[in-house]
Protein backbone atom coordinates (compact mmCIF):
# COMPACT_ATOMS: atom_id res chain seq x y z
CA UNK A 1 0.00 0.00 0.00
CA UNK A 2 1.41 3.43 -0.97
CA UNK A 3 1.93 6.13 1.65
CA UNK A 4 -0.80 8.21 0.06
CA UNK A 5 -3.32 5.34 0.11
CA UNK A 6 -2.39 4.54 3.73
CA UNK A 7 -2.94 8.14 4.81
CA UNK A 8 -6.28 8.23 3.02
CA UNK A 9 -7.26 4.94 4.67
CA UNK A 10 -6.14 6.10 8.12
CA UNK A 11 -7.98 9.38 7.72
CA UNK A 12 -11.14 7.55 6.71
CA UNK A 13 -10.89 5.30 9.79
CA UNK A 14 -10.44 8.31 12.09
CA UNK A 15 -13.34 10.11 10.43
CA UNK A 16 -15.54 7.02 10.76
CA UNK A 17 -14.65 6.66 14.45
CA UNK A 18 -15.32 10.35 15.09
CA UNK A 19 -18.61 10.21 13.20
CA UNK A 20 -19.66 7.13 15.15
CA UNK A 21 -18.83 8.93 18.40
CA UNK A 22 -20.76 11.99 17.36
CA UNK A 23 -23.71 9.86 16.24
CA UNK A 24 -23.91 7.92 19.51
CA UNK A 25 -27.37 7.47 20.99
CA UNK A 26 -27.66 9.71 24.03
CA UNK A 27 -29.16 7.79 26.96
CA UNK A 28 -30.30 10.58 29.28
CA UNK A 29 -31.53 10.22 32.87
CA UNK A 30 -35.03 10.99 31.54
CA UNK A 31 -35.18 7.42 30.25
CA UNK A 32 -34.66 5.97 33.74
CA UNK A 33 -37.25 3.38 34.71
CA UNK A 34 -35.88 2.56 38.16
CA UNK A 35 -32.92 3.67 40.25
CA UNK A 36 -31.49 1.78 43.23
CA UNK A 37 -28.79 3.26 45.49
CA UNK A 38 -27.11 1.04 48.09
CA UNK A 39 -24.76 2.88 50.48
CA UNK A 40 -22.06 1.22 52.57
CA UNK A 41 -20.37 2.44 55.78
CA UNK A 42 -17.00 3.06 54.11
CA UNK A 43 -17.97 5.72 51.56
CA UNK A 44 -18.89 3.27 48.83
CA UNK A 45 -22.14 3.27 46.86
CA UNK A 46 -23.64 0.68 44.51
CA UNK A 47 -25.82 2.19 41.78
CA UNK A 48 -28.31 0.14 39.74
CA UNK A 49 -29.77 2.31 36.99
CA UNK A 50 -32.41 0.79 34.69
CA UNK A 51 -33.18 2.72 31.50
CA UNK A 52 -35.14 2.12 28.32
CA UNK A 53 -32.99 2.09 25.15
CA UNK A 54 -33.86 1.61 21.49
CA UNK A 55 -31.37 -0.64 19.66
CA UNK A 56 -30.81 -1.32 15.99
CA UNK A 57 -29.48 -4.69 14.89
CA UNK A 58 -25.70 -4.66 14.74
CA UNK A 59 -23.29 -2.23 16.33
CA UNK A 60 -24.63 0.61 18.48
CA UNK A 61 -22.83 3.52 20.16
CA UNK A 62 -24.40 4.67 23.44
CA UNK A 63 -23.61 7.71 25.60
CA UNK A 64 -24.85 7.04 29.14
CA UNK A 65 -25.33 10.43 30.79
CA UNK A 66 -26.05 11.15 34.44
CA UNK A 67 -23.55 8.72 35.95
CA UNK A 68 -21.64 9.52 39.13
CA UNK A 69 -18.64 11.81 38.75
CA UNK A 70 -16.79 9.47 41.15
CA UNK A 71 -17.72 6.24 39.39
CA UNK A 72 -15.22 3.40 39.43
CA UNK A 73 -15.53 2.66 35.71
CA UNK A 74 -13.83 -0.73 35.98
CA UNK A 75 -16.81 -1.93 38.06
CA UNK A 76 -19.48 -1.02 35.48
CA UNK A 77 -21.78 -3.86 34.42
CA UNK A 78 -24.06 -3.40 31.39
CA UNK A 79 -26.86 -5.98 31.38
CA UNK A 80 -29.29 -6.35 28.47
CA UNK A 81 -30.69 -9.46 26.78
CA UNK A 82 -29.19 -10.11 23.36
CA UNK A 83 -26.69 -7.25 23.66
CA UNK A 84 -22.93 -7.76 23.90
CA UNK A 85 -20.55 -5.01 25.07
CA UNK A 86 -17.56 -4.49 22.77
CA UNK A 87 -16.00 -1.44 24.43
CA UNK A 88 -16.69 1.09 27.15
CA UNK A 89 -15.13 4.47 27.99
CA UNK A 90 -15.59 6.93 30.81
CA UNK A 91 -15.25 10.65 29.98
CA UNK A 92 -14.46 12.76 33.03
CA UNK A 93 -12.61 15.63 31.28
CA UNK A 94 -15.67 17.88 31.25
CA UNK A 95 -16.45 20.90 29.12
CA UNK A 96 -14.64 24.00 30.40
CA UNK A 97 -12.38 26.78 29.14
CA UNK A 98 -9.26 24.80 30.05
CA UNK A 99 -10.46 21.52 28.54
CA UNK A 100 -11.43 23.30 25.29
CA UNK A 101 -7.98 24.90 25.11
CA UNK A 102 -6.31 21.52 25.62
CA UNK A 103 -8.39 20.02 22.81
CA UNK A 104 -7.38 22.90 20.50
CA UNK A 105 -3.67 22.78 21.32
CA UNK A 106 -1.81 23.42 18.04
CA UNK A 107 -5.04 24.46 16.31
CA UNK A 108 -6.61 27.77 15.33
CA UNK A 109 -9.31 29.63 17.23
CA UNK A 110 -10.48 33.24 17.15
CA UNK A 111 -9.98 35.98 19.71
CA UNK A 112 -12.00 39.15 20.27
CA UNK A 113 -10.52 42.23 21.88
CA UNK A 114 -12.59 45.31 22.81
CA UNK A 115 -10.93 48.72 22.79
CA UNK A 116 -11.18 50.19 26.27
CA UNK A 117 -12.10 53.69 24.98
CA UNK A 118 -13.98 53.30 21.70
CA UNK A 119 -15.55 49.93 22.49
CA UNK A 120 -14.63 48.73 18.99
CA UNK A 121 -14.26 44.95 18.75
CA UNK A 122 -11.37 43.39 16.84
CA UNK A 123 -11.57 39.73 15.75
CA UNK A 124 -8.33 37.91 14.92
CA UNK A 125 -7.23 34.35 14.22
CA UNK A 126 -5.02 32.77 16.86
CA UNK A 127 -3.11 29.54 17.24
CA UNK A 128 -2.97 27.82 20.65
CA UNK A 129 0.71 27.13 21.39
CA UNK A 130 0.65 26.11 25.06
CA UNK A 131 -1.90 25.57 27.83
CA UNK A 132 -0.55 23.70 30.86
CA UNK A 133 2.08 26.25 31.93
CA UNK A 134 -0.17 29.19 31.09
CA UNK A 135 -1.98 30.20 27.91
CA UNK A 136 0.32 31.06 25.00
CA UNK A 137 -1.25 32.28 21.74
CA UNK A 138 0.23 33.17 18.36
CA UNK A 139 -1.80 36.05 16.94
CA UNK A 140 -0.50 37.17 13.57
CA UNK A 141 3.22 37.81 13.95
CA UNK A 142 3.17 38.23 17.74
CA UNK A 143 3.10 35.91 20.75
CA UNK A 144 0.59 36.67 23.56
CA UNK A 145 1.09 35.13 27.02
CA UNK A 146 -1.46 36.98 29.17
CA UNK A 147 -4.32 37.48 26.77
CA UNK A 148 -7.37 39.07 28.41
CA UNK A 149 -9.79 39.08 25.49
CA UNK A 150 -12.57 36.63 24.65
CA UNK A 151 -11.83 33.29 23.00
CA UNK A 152 -14.02 31.83 20.25
CA UNK A 153 -13.89 28.11 19.45
CA UNK A 154 -15.24 26.78 16.14
CA UNK A 155 -16.98 23.78 17.76
CA UNK A 156 -17.07 21.44 20.74
CA UNK A 157 -15.07 18.23 20.19
CA UNK A 158 -17.23 15.14 20.11
CA UNK A 159 -15.30 13.53 22.99
CA UNK A 160 -15.81 16.49 25.34
CA UNK A 161 -18.95 16.29 27.47
CA UNK A 162 -20.79 18.72 29.69
CA UNK A 163 -21.29 16.03 32.36
CA UNK A 164 -19.60 12.73 33.31
CA UNK A 165 -20.52 10.25 30.58
CA UNK A 166 -20.03 6.51 30.18
CA UNK A 167 -20.01 5.39 26.55
CA UNK A 168 -20.52 1.88 25.21
CA UNK A 169 -20.03 0.23 21.84
CA UNK A 170 -22.39 -2.74 21.85
CA UNK A 171 -23.62 -5.39 19.42
CA UNK A 172 -27.38 -6.03 19.41
CA UNK A 173 -28.93 -9.24 18.05
CA UNK A 174 -32.02 -7.45 16.73
CA UNK A 175 -33.90 -4.17 16.46
CA UNK A 176 -36.11 -3.14 19.35
CA UNK A 177 -36.49 -1.24 22.60
CA UNK A 178 -35.67 -2.89 25.87
CA UNK A 179 -34.70 -2.07 29.43
CA UNK A 180 -31.01 -2.07 30.28
CA UNK A 181 -29.53 -2.22 33.80
CA UNK A 182 -26.27 -0.39 34.40
CA UNK A 183 -24.61 -1.22 37.71
CA UNK A 184 -21.44 0.35 39.10
CA UNK A 185 -19.61 1.26 42.29
CA UNK A 186 -18.93 4.87 43.18
CA UNK A 187 -17.18 6.90 45.84
CA UNK A 188 -18.79 9.95 47.41
CA UNK A 189 -21.77 8.30 49.14
CA UNK A 190 -21.55 7.87 52.90
CA UNK A 191 -23.95 7.11 55.70
CA UNK A 192 -23.83 6.82 59.44
CA UNK A 193 -26.29 6.13 62.21
CA UNK A 194 -27.13 8.92 64.67
CA UNK A 195 -29.22 8.33 67.77
CA UNK A 196 -31.13 10.65 70.09
CA UNK A 197 -31.92 9.32 73.58
CA UNK A 198 -34.17 11.04 76.12
CA UNK A 199 -33.53 9.99 79.73
CA UNK A 200 -36.50 9.88 82.12
CA UNK A 201 -36.71 11.59 85.53
CA UNK A 202 -35.61 8.50 87.47
CA UNK A 203 -32.76 7.87 85.02
CA UNK A 204 -33.60 4.19 84.51
CA UNK A 205 -35.28 4.36 81.07
CA UNK A 206 -34.71 6.11 77.75
CA UNK A 207 -36.72 6.83 74.63
CA UNK A 208 -34.48 6.18 71.64
CA UNK A 209 -34.73 7.46 68.06
CA UNK A 210 -32.30 6.33 65.39
CA UNK A 211 -31.55 8.23 62.18
CA UNK A 212 -29.64 7.48 59.02
CA UNK A 213 -27.47 10.47 58.08
CA UNK A 214 -26.72 10.21 54.34
CA UNK A 215 -24.22 12.50 52.57
CA UNK A 216 -23.85 12.70 48.80
CA UNK A 217 -20.68 14.23 47.31
CA UNK A 218 -20.56 11.92 44.29
CA UNK A 219 -21.16 14.77 41.84
CA UNK A 220 -24.74 14.04 40.71
CA UNK A 221 -28.25 13.87 42.14
CA UNK A 222 -30.27 10.66 42.42
CA UNK A 223 -33.94 11.31 41.75
CA UNK A 224 -36.82 9.08 42.77
CA UNK A 225 -34.39 6.44 44.02
CA UNK A 226 -34.89 3.34 46.13
CA UNK A 227 -32.36 3.68 48.98
CA UNK A 228 -30.72 0.88 50.97
CA UNK A 229 -27.99 0.91 53.62
CA UNK A 230 -25.53 -1.84 54.49
CA UNK A 231 -24.23 -1.95 58.07
CA UNK A 232 -20.90 -3.74 58.43
CA UNK A 233 -17.36 -3.46 57.11
CA UNK A 234 -17.05 -4.71 53.53
CA UNK A 235 -13.45 -5.53 52.61
CA UNK A 236 -11.94 -3.52 49.76
CA UNK A 237 -8.68 -4.42 48.05
CA UNK A 238 -7.39 -0.89 47.75
CA UNK A 239 -8.70 2.60 48.50
CA UNK A 240 -9.71 4.42 45.33
CA UNK A 241 -8.57 8.03 45.39
CA UNK A 242 -10.96 10.54 43.79
CA UNK A 243 -9.51 12.28 40.76
CA UNK A 244 -8.48 15.92 41.37
CA UNK A 245 -11.31 17.16 39.14
CA UNK A 246 -13.83 15.16 41.10
CA UNK A 247 -12.53 16.36 44.44
CA UNK A 248 -12.90 19.94 43.26
CA UNK A 249 -16.47 19.29 42.12
CA UNK A 250 -17.36 17.74 45.46
CA UNK A 251 -16.22 20.77 47.46
CA UNK A 252 -17.57 23.39 44.71
CA UNK A 253 -40.14 12.24 69.69
CA UNK A 254 -43.39 10.31 68.47
CA UNK A 255 -42.60 6.84 69.90
CA UNK A 256 -43.82 3.28 69.40
CA UNK A 257 -44.71 1.02 72.33
CA UNK A 258 -41.75 -1.28 71.72
CA UNK A 259 -38.46 -1.13 69.85
CA UNK A 260 -39.01 -1.26 66.11
CA UNK A 261 -37.53 -0.23 62.81
CA UNK A 262 -39.07 3.12 61.84
CA UNK A 263 -42.17 3.15 59.67
CA UNK A 264 -41.18 2.55 56.06
CA UNK A 265 -37.73 1.16 56.97
CA UNK A 266 -37.20 -2.60 56.86
CA UNK A 267 -34.22 -4.59 58.12
CA UNK A 268 -32.85 -7.96 57.05
CA UNK A 269 -29.63 -9.94 57.27
CA UNK A 270 -27.50 -9.96 54.12
CA UNK A 271 -24.71 -12.53 54.35
CA UNK A 272 -22.80 -11.31 57.44
CA UNK A 273 -24.10 -7.75 57.21
CA UNK A 274 -27.39 -6.02 57.95
CA UNK A 275 -29.39 -4.37 55.18
CA UNK A 276 -31.81 -1.49 55.85
CA UNK A 277 -34.27 -0.54 53.10
CA UNK A 278 -36.18 2.72 53.13
CA UNK A 279 -39.30 1.25 51.53
CA UNK A 280 -40.24 4.40 49.61
CA UNK A 281 -38.68 6.50 46.89
CA UNK A 282 -36.78 9.67 47.71
CA UNK A 283 -34.46 12.20 46.06
CA UNK A 284 -30.81 12.67 47.01
CA UNK A 285 -29.55 16.04 45.85
CA UNK A 286 -25.92 16.62 44.93
CA UNK A 287 -23.82 17.90 47.86
CA UNK A 288 -26.64 17.21 50.30
CA UNK A 289 -26.88 15.68 53.76
CA UNK A 290 -30.23 13.96 54.34
CA UNK A 291 -31.62 12.34 57.48
CA UNK A 292 -34.04 9.43 57.37
CA UNK A 293 -35.82 7.77 60.31
CA UNK A 294 -34.18 4.42 61.08
CA UNK A 295 -35.73 3.03 64.27
CA UNK A 296 -37.41 3.98 67.54
CA UNK A 297 -37.90 2.53 71.00
CA UNK A 298 -39.68 3.78 74.10
CA UNK A 299 -39.02 2.86 77.71
CA UNK A 300 -35.73 1.06 77.03
CA UNK A 301 -34.21 0.05 80.37
CA UNK A 302 -30.84 1.52 81.34
CA UNK A 303 -28.56 1.40 84.37
CA UNK A 304 -26.68 4.46 85.50
CA UNK A 305 -23.23 3.77 86.90
CA UNK A 306 -20.55 5.92 88.52
CA UNK A 307 -17.17 4.54 87.55
CA UNK A 308 -13.50 5.02 88.42
CA UNK A 309 -10.68 3.30 86.51
CA UNK A 310 -7.04 3.05 87.62
CA UNK A 311 -6.97 5.54 90.46
CA UNK A 312 -3.56 4.08 91.30
CA UNK A 313 -1.00 4.33 88.43
CA UNK A 314 -0.79 0.94 86.73
CA UNK A 315 3.00 0.63 86.80
CA UNK A 316 4.97 1.68 89.85
CA UNK A 317 8.35 3.38 89.99
CA UNK A 318 10.51 3.33 93.12
CA UNK A 319 9.51 5.65 95.93
CA UNK A 320 6.28 6.58 97.67
CA UNK A 321 3.38 7.80 95.54
CA UNK A 322 1.96 9.93 98.35
CA UNK A 323 -1.49 11.37 97.62
CA UNK A 324 -3.31 11.07 94.30
CA UNK A 325 -5.14 14.02 92.69
CA UNK A 326 -8.89 14.28 93.30
CA UNK A 327 -10.86 12.72 90.49
CA UNK A 328 -14.51 12.90 89.41
CA UNK A 329 -16.43 9.76 88.58
CA UNK A 330 -17.26 8.83 85.01
CA UNK A 331 -21.03 8.74 84.35
CA UNK A 332 -21.90 5.59 82.43
CA UNK A 333 -25.24 4.38 81.06
CA UNK A 334 -25.46 0.61 80.50
CA UNK A 335 -28.05 -0.93 78.16
CA UNK A 336 -28.82 -4.53 77.33
CA UNK A 337 -29.90 -4.65 73.69
CA UNK A 338 -32.57 -7.29 74.20
CA UNK A 339 -36.34 -7.51 74.09
CA UNK A 340 -36.55 -7.77 77.89
CA UNK A 341 -35.15 -4.23 78.01
CA UNK A 342 -37.55 -3.03 75.28
CA UNK A 343 -34.77 -2.99 72.67
CA UNK A 344 -33.55 -6.09 70.82
CA UNK A 345 -32.62 -4.40 67.52
CA UNK A 346 -29.58 -4.56 65.26
CA UNK A 347 -28.03 -1.15 65.95
CA UNK A 348 -25.58 0.17 63.33
CA UNK A 349 -22.52 1.89 64.77
CA UNK A 350 -22.92 5.60 65.41
CA UNK A 351 -23.16 8.33 68.04
CA UNK A 352 -25.85 8.29 70.74
CA UNK A 353 -26.62 11.76 72.10
CA UNK A 354 -28.43 11.79 75.44
CA UNK A 355 -30.85 14.49 76.67
CA UNK A 356 -32.70 15.00 79.96
CA UNK A 357 -35.39 17.45 81.06
CA UNK A 358 -35.08 19.57 84.20
CA UNK A 359 -37.84 20.27 86.74
CA UNK A 360 -39.34 22.87 84.39
CA UNK A 361 -39.39 20.37 81.49
CA UNK A 362 -36.61 22.15 79.62
CA UNK A 363 -34.47 19.62 77.79
CA UNK A 364 -30.67 19.70 78.08
CA UNK A 365 -27.86 17.79 76.40
CA UNK A 366 -26.08 15.61 79.00
CA UNK A 367 -23.47 13.74 76.95
CA UNK A 368 -22.75 11.51 74.00
CA UNK A 369 -20.73 8.45 73.08
CA UNK A 370 -20.04 6.33 70.02
CA UNK A 371 -21.20 2.72 69.83
CA UNK A 372 -19.92 0.00 67.49
CA UNK A 373 -22.24 -2.16 65.40
CA UNK A 374 -24.28 -3.85 68.12
CA UNK A 375 -26.31 -7.00 67.35
CA UNK A 376 -29.42 -8.10 69.20
CA UNK A 377 -28.60 -9.22 72.77
CA UNK A 378 -25.39 -7.20 72.74
CA UNK A 379 -24.40 -4.80 75.50
CA UNK A 380 -23.91 -1.03 75.25
CA UNK A 381 -21.97 1.29 77.53
CA UNK A 382 -22.22 5.06 77.09
CA UNK A 383 -19.65 7.28 78.78
CA UNK A 384 -21.48 10.59 79.17
CA UNK A 385 -18.83 12.61 81.02
CA UNK A 386 -17.68 13.35 84.58
CA UNK A 387 -19.95 13.58 87.63
CA UNK A 388 -19.74 16.90 89.46
CA UNK A 389 -20.71 15.56 92.93
CA UNK A 390 -19.11 12.09 93.05
CA UNK A 391 -15.35 12.18 93.64
CA UNK A 392 -12.45 10.18 95.05
CA UNK A 393 -9.29 11.12 96.96
CA UNK A 394 -6.56 8.57 97.51
CA UNK A 395 -3.10 7.96 98.88
CA UNK A 396 -0.53 5.23 99.29
CA UNK A 397 -0.38 4.08 102.92
CA UNK A 398 2.30 1.39 102.85
CA UNK A 399 5.07 0.05 100.65
CA UNK A 400 7.44 -2.86 101.17
CA UNK A 401 9.95 -4.02 98.56
CA UNK A 402 10.85 -7.71 98.79
CA UNK A 403 13.19 -7.61 95.80
CA UNK A 404 13.67 -5.77 92.54
CA UNK A 405 10.75 -7.78 91.17
CA UNK A 406 8.33 -7.99 94.08
CA UNK A 407 6.64 -5.54 96.43
CA UNK A 408 3.53 -5.04 98.56
CA UNK A 409 1.68 -1.74 98.72
CA UNK A 410 -1.33 -0.40 100.60
CA UNK A 411 -3.82 2.22 99.43
CA UNK A 412 -6.64 4.23 100.99
CA UNK A 413 -9.31 5.64 98.68
CA UNK A 414 -12.06 7.91 100.03
CA UNK A 415 -15.16 8.14 97.83
CA UNK A 416 -17.42 11.17 98.42
CA UNK A 417 -21.02 11.80 97.42
CA UNK A 418 -22.37 15.37 97.57
CA UNK A 419 -25.83 14.50 96.23
CA UNK A 420 -28.93 13.99 98.36
CA UNK A 421 -29.27 10.35 97.28
CA UNK A 422 -27.07 7.33 98.08
CA UNK A 423 -25.02 6.07 95.12
CA UNK A 424 -22.87 3.08 94.20
CA UNK A 425 -19.55 3.47 92.42
CA UNK A 426 -17.59 0.88 90.50
CA UNK A 427 -13.81 0.99 90.90
CA UNK A 428 -11.66 -0.99 88.45
CA UNK A 429 -7.91 -1.24 89.00
CA UNK A 430 -5.35 -2.85 86.68
CA UNK A 431 -2.22 -4.48 88.10
CA UNK A 432 0.98 -5.49 86.30
CA UNK A 433 2.24 -9.06 86.00
CA UNK A 434 1.33 -11.43 88.87
CA UNK A 435 -0.77 -9.89 91.63
CA UNK A 436 -2.97 -10.77 94.60
CA UNK A 437 -5.07 -8.75 97.03
CA UNK A 438 -3.81 -9.59 100.51
CA UNK A 439 -6.29 -7.45 102.46
CA UNK A 440 -9.58 -5.73 101.53
CA UNK A 441 -12.50 -5.25 103.95
CA UNK A 442 -14.78 -4.45 101.00
CA UNK A 443 -15.20 -7.52 98.76
CA UNK A 444 -13.77 -7.43 95.24
CA UNK A 445 -14.10 -9.57 92.15
CA UNK A 446 -11.63 -10.39 89.40
CA UNK A 447 -12.97 -8.92 86.16
CA UNK A 448 -9.92 -10.05 84.12
CA UNK A 449 -6.51 -11.64 84.70
CA UNK A 450 -5.04 -8.20 85.43
CA UNK A 451 -7.98 -6.34 86.92
CA UNK A 452 -9.81 -6.22 90.23
CA UNK A 453 -13.21 -4.54 90.63
CA UNK A 454 -14.92 -3.16 93.72
CA UNK A 455 -18.47 -1.85 94.24
CA UNK A 456 -18.51 0.86 96.89
CA UNK A 457 -21.72 2.23 98.42
CA UNK A 458 -21.70 5.90 99.42
CA UNK A 459 -24.48 7.43 101.55
CA UNK A 460 -26.20 10.68 100.61
CA UNK A 461 -24.07 13.69 101.52
CA UNK A 462 -21.48 11.24 102.83
CA UNK A 463 -18.37 9.24 102.10
CA UNK A 464 -16.91 5.74 102.28
CA UNK A 465 -13.28 4.62 102.37
CA UNK A 466 -11.76 1.59 100.65
CA UNK A 467 -8.48 0.30 102.10
CA UNK A 468 -6.63 -2.56 100.45
CA UNK A 469 -3.22 -4.19 100.20
CA UNK A 470 -1.85 -5.71 96.98
CA UNK A 471 1.23 -7.86 96.39
CA UNK A 472 2.84 -7.62 92.91
CA UNK A 473 5.54 -9.86 91.46
CA UNK A 474 7.30 -9.54 88.10
CA UNK A 475 8.32 -12.70 86.23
Amino acid sequence: MSVKRFLLFFGAVCLTARTALAAATVVSPDSTKSLNVTVYNNGLGLIKDTRSISFKQGENALSFQGVSAQIQPETALFDAAGVKVLEQNFYFDLLSRDSLLRKFLGKNIQVIETHYISGKKTIENAKVLSVDAGLVLQIGDRIETEYTGRLIFPDVPADLYDQPTLTFNVMADQDGTQEVELSYLTNGLTWRADYVAELNDTEDKINLNGWVTLTNTSGIAYKNANIQFVAGSVNRIRPVQPRPMMMKAARSMAMMDNAAVAEGMTEEQLMDYHLYSLGRMTDIASNQTKQLALLSASGAKVQKEYKFVNIVPTYRSRGNFGEFPTRNAEVVLKLDNDKASNLGLSLPGGIIRVYKADAKHNTFFVGEDRIPHTPENGKIKLNLGSAFDVTVQGKETAYTAFSDKAYEAGYSLTFKNATDKPVKVTYQQDFPNQWSITDSPIPYRTSSSRQAEWTVEIPAKGQNTLNYMVRVKSP
